[in-house]
């Protein structure tokens, strides 16, 4: 079949019984290529030309189920273009430059007077209006502009009847309100949010009752909805507005809820000054169930505690639940059950919240006794040996793994504790237990997630003894079981170390042709940088040449988009017209309820909707949809066709900030960004549960450490602004560049960890190959966090900046040279 020329590279898949959408929005089935109708979107460019060689190398070729079809329509992503960017709202962007949300709302109320817009065009720029007064403060006129939007039928109406409704709502005309919500459409994503409204609008009458049924669904959804104690609050506070027995035991029942299972005892403060309030207006005897409950509430507490990081509050409860288990003289029961074991296996968690392990090692061992017989006992074992392991009993430790494998070796857990069987053996300096048990693991769990872990920590544990040779065969076996490892940060590592191994061994060419095969075969991932920066020093000349060829490898001309049914269904054109509006959190709703994210979503979906998210000002959501199916574009480099999606990958937002800081603090911006991307995904709010803030993830303490030195104030408020948190972040990262001056590559796990951490590690391993010291990194959150930020800084460098030629770009071979004094 004959392909596009190169200089107009078509990317196609086969389009059978596609299926296209009408102009009143049903749909039709076609036998092969779309006919020629009048309701062809307007995306839907012409079929291109034809050529009649074949491209070598197309990078379709690795794409399974791909053909070339030179005469298939396909997407341009390209007429889905923000409505901020029509040359005659020039005026209202301006206005946004400056901040000035109500100018540019006034810009935009001249340009809809004026008179001048079609039909079309009306409804989208009165959307834009709705959403710019909001911004401004002026409810009353975005409810106006809404209106006006919601009175047709084109595809925005739904969206803006949900936004007016919702507005009069909150502006205390529930009437009003409600009587819009009532006619947003079912089949839009955002059902929740309605339905949230609507409880919101019958409080708000007065009508509790009717809310109740809306705020009990949302909170039954399991996984709990990401704000759902915020919710769970509010619907307690509706319930205490209405004093009534009825009302005052829900109250008590929800804010409980938050109390117990509060993810990190986010909101659980505030949870219970309101359940002792609902407490106060019921009848004494009402009060008892929920003053003195049952066994199984206690148990049931107990548990939920535990697993929502409540360390402290999980002992008190296991505390509570051993106060009834009592024999007739007084003494502990100390007879299996239920409840005994979760108590006990509260205590442990609990315990280990604080970093108590060798009081959580105790309590775990008497969870395995509590817990004998029980389904719980799988966990308890898992726990005992963690517990027993972390606090310093490696022994203790190998006896608990072992004999849960011994017990349930068809569980999921039987091949974790194989592993962690192992490295406790080592821990007691027992090499060949350790190596014994992990030999076969392949062979005894070869579904198990833990495999390809094992394998490497025995090649690891070879390599750091210098014996290259004996960490050969696990390496082998680790490539031959999975040709791409897991999680992606991890891909090609047996590749590189096997390579690693065979040049360490005196076989230079098998070596050469290993770390090549790296470079070609993982593009742009961590390992493939390690691999190119050794070529490099073993020919500066060649590891060019291979790089390059790489890189030319891949077709010329613009990415193409084939066409398919999935972009004609309703939900696809309206997040189309939604990016018009500069609506990319809506957008993204309706590609997630299409399924963009699930494992099974058609190439031309996914490319399409991250392109369109790509064109508004939504990085975190357009960059997310490539992150999670890095399989159906990742094993390219970013050239030539190929490109554009990397560049959606690895976007560059807040760039004129970024350029600014990274310059004033000497870092290239591809740290930054890389930075940025793995620590927030680029959501400038964005707080994680141990308290860092914004888009570089700042500690409160480090940023006033970094402020007084910038003349900056740094508070919670302020580290969520994408000027002083850059600034910081930037600042910090130099600190660290600096101190770090002979590997400043070493400024990444310090920005994990703290500087105290990688001068422990250079003090404790001096002079280690960067390679192998990095993966003995003892910290598991900050190994892999330095991995994935290389990786990501491989691509920033390589899309916008000097490529792998850049000094931060070519990891030493040593982490530090001899004789450095680490301070």
């Amino acid at each position: 079949m004959p392909v596009p020329p190169k200089g107009r590279a078509l990317i196609a898949l086969p389009l059978v019984s596609l299926v296209v959408a009408t102009a009143c929005g049903a749909v039709k089935p076609v036998d092969g290529q779309l006919a020629e109708e009048a309701s062809r979107p307007p995306w839907l460019a012409e079929p291109l030309d034809s050529a009649p060689a074949p491209l070598p190398q197309s990078p379709v070729e690795a794409i399974p189920g791909v053909v070339h079809d030179p005469d298939a329509p396909v997407f341009d992503p390209q007429t889905v273009t923000p409505l901020l960017s029509d040359p005659r709202l020039a005026p209202v962007v301006a206005q946004l430059d400056r901040e000035a949300d109500k100018g540019a709302a006034d810009a935009l109320q001249a340009i809809i007077d004026g008179g001048q817009l079609s039909d079309e065009e009306r409804p989208r720029f009165d959307y834009l209006l709705g959403r710019l007064r909001l911004r401004a403060g002026d409810p009353a006129a975005a409810v106006r502009a809404f209106d006006r939007v919601a009175a047709g039928d084109g595809v925005l109406a739904g969206y803006a009847r949900f936004h007016a409704g919702d507005l009069l709502v909150r502006m205390d005309e529930p009437g009003e309100g409600l009587a819009r919500l009532a006619t947003v459409p079912a089949e839009l994503p955002i059902q929740t949010e309605v339905q949230l409204a609507i409880a919101a609008g019958k409080v708000a009458q007065r009508d509790v009752d009717g809310a109740t049924p809306i705020y009990r669904a949302y909170l039954a959804q399991r996984p709990r909805p990401q704000d759902w104690v915020v919710v769970a609050l509010r619907y307690v506070d509706s319930l205490l507005q209405q004093p009534s027995v009825e009302h005052a035991e829900e109250a008590i029942v929800i804010a409980e809820e938050v109390m117990f299972n509060g993810p990190n005892g986010r909101g659980v403060g505030e949870a219970r000054d309101k359940r002792d309030k609902a407490l106060e207006t019921l009848p004494s005897k009402r009060r008892i169930p929920f003053k003195s409950p049952e066994l199984s509430k206690l148990v049931e507490r107990a548990r939920a505690l535990a697993e929502s990081g409540q360390s402290r509050e999980a002992q008190h409860a296991a505390d509570d639940i051993l106060e009834k288990l009592v024999t007739a003289d007084g003494a502990e029961d100390t007879t299996p059950s239920e409840a005994s074991c979760e108590a006990y296996l509260a205590r442990a968690k609990g315990l280990a919240g604080v970093r108590r392990y060798a009081e959580a090692s105790d309590a775990a061992d008497v969870a395995l006794l509590r817990c004998e017989g029980l389904e719980r006992q799988v966990a308890a074992y898992f726990l005992a040996g963690r517990y027993a392991w972390r606090g310093g009993k490696a022994a203790q430790a190998r006896k608990h793994y072992a004999e849960l494998e011994r017990r349930f070796p068809k569980h999921s857990y039987a091949d974790d504790a194989r592993l962690h069987g192992a490295e406790a053996a080592r821990e007691m300096g027992d090499v060949a237990t350790f190596t014994r048990l992990l030999q076969p693991i392949a062979d005894d769990y070869p579904d198990g997630d833990m495999v390809d872990e094992a394998l490497f920590t025995l090649a690891r544990d070879r390599i750091a003894e210098g014996d290259w040779a004996g960490a050969v065969t696990p390496l082998e076996r680790a490539v031959a079981m999975r040709e791409r490892g897991r999680p992606y940060y991890a891909e090609g590592r047996p590749q590189y170390f096997l390579a690693r191994a065979k040049l360490e061994l005196g076989e230079i060419a098998e070596g050469r042709a290993g770390l090549e095969a790296v470079v070609r075969r993982f593009p742009l991932s961590y390992y493939m940088v390690l691999a190119h920066s050794r070529l490099h020093a073993l020919d500066a000349t060649r590891a060019q040449a291979l790089l390059h060829d790489a890189l030319a490898a891949e077709p010329d001309g613009a990415f193409v988009i084939p066409d398919h049914a999935e972009l004609h269904r309703p939900g696809f054109l309206r997040a189309a017209e939604l990016v018009r509006v500069g609506d990319g959190e809506r957008a993204l709703g309706e590609l997630e309820a299409l399924g963009i994210r699930d494992p099974d979503a058609h190439p031309s979906l996914i490319w399409a909707g991250a392109m369109i998210l790509s064109h508004v000002d939504a990085p975190d959501a357009s960059h997310g949809v490539l992150r999670s199916a890095t399989k159906i574009w990742q094993e390219h480099f970013p050239s030539g066709a190929w490109r554009p999606l990397w560049e959606v990958a690895y976007p560059r937002p807040f760039l004129p900030i970024v350029e600014k800081e990274a310059a004033a603090s000497g870092i290239p911006m591809h740290l930054a960004y890389a930075i940025m991307r793995e620590e927030s995904a680029f959501k400038p709010r964005a707080v994680s549960h141990a308290g860092a803030y914004g888009l570089m993830q700042l500690i409160l303490p480090t940023a006033e450490r970094v402020a007084r030195g910038l003349g900056l104030s740094a508070t919670r408020s302020s580290l969520k602004t994408p000027p002083v948190n850059i600034a910081l972040g930037c600042r910090f990262l130099s600190l660290l560049a600096k101190r770090f001056d002979y590997d400043p590559l070493l400024a990444i796990p310090g920005y994990n960890a703290g500087p105290g951490g990688p001068l422990t590690w250079l003090k404790e391993r001096p002079e280690e190959d960067f390679d192998v010291w990095v993966e003995r990194i003892p910290y598991r959150e900050t190994r892999h966090y330095t991995k994935r930020v290389i990786q990501s800084m491989a691509a920033y460098a390589m899309l916008y900046g000097k490529g792998l030629g850049d000094r931060w770009m070519r990891p030493p071979l040593v982490v530090a040279p001899p004789d450095t004094d680490f301070k």
